[in-house]
């Protein structure tokens, strides 16, 4: 019996799908509100339990929050579409009170082929100061992709 469970077990893990283990444990949040942050709206709260989906071309804007000084976020993108790669590329962290932004800018190269077989694409910014953290998305790609973020000790 304990045998067919574990065989069960492995049946079932090796039927995710690549979207499924980037998303493992988290809930999709539809982050359909309006947050007021940084004279713009934010569409909701990220942590370390959600994850978004969303489409480029264009901007989207999420808060992340950390409890504590001296942390990182690590923002991961996973595409779950790739129609065209676009010229731009731009993921910023604002600091809270929207202070100094730290930004990863990628222009000019082939974001898909960057992301490489697994489809994904790590950024990862300092969180020197606690508290509610603009993070901005944007792109002139055309493509779908899920997004997640956390909040890691330095």
């Amino acid at each position: 019996m304990r045998r067919l469970i574990l065989l069960a077990a492995l049946a079932v893990a090796a039927c995710q799908s690549p979207e499924d283990e980037f998303t493992e444990g988290r809930l999709e949040n539809l982050c359909a509100g309006t947050v007021p942050v940084c004279n713009v709206r934010a569409g909701c709260v990220l942590d370390d339990d959600d994850f978004v989906r969303g489409t480029f071309p264009g901007a989207q804007r999420y808060i992340v929050a950390t409890d504590r000084a001296d942390q990182r976020v690590e923002v991961r993108l996973f595409f779950t579409s790739q129609r065209f790669p676009g010229t731009e590329l731009l993921v910023q962290l604002s600091e809270p009170g929207c202070g100094r932004a730290e930004q990863t800018r990628l222009v000019d190269i082939d974001f898909f082929a960057r992301a490489g077989d697994d489809g994904v694409l790590d950024f990862s910014f300092d969180a020197p100061e606690k508290g509610d953290h603009l993070l901005e998305v944007f792109s002139d790609m055309s493509a779908g992709w899920l997004l997640t973020v956390d909040v890691v000790d330095e």
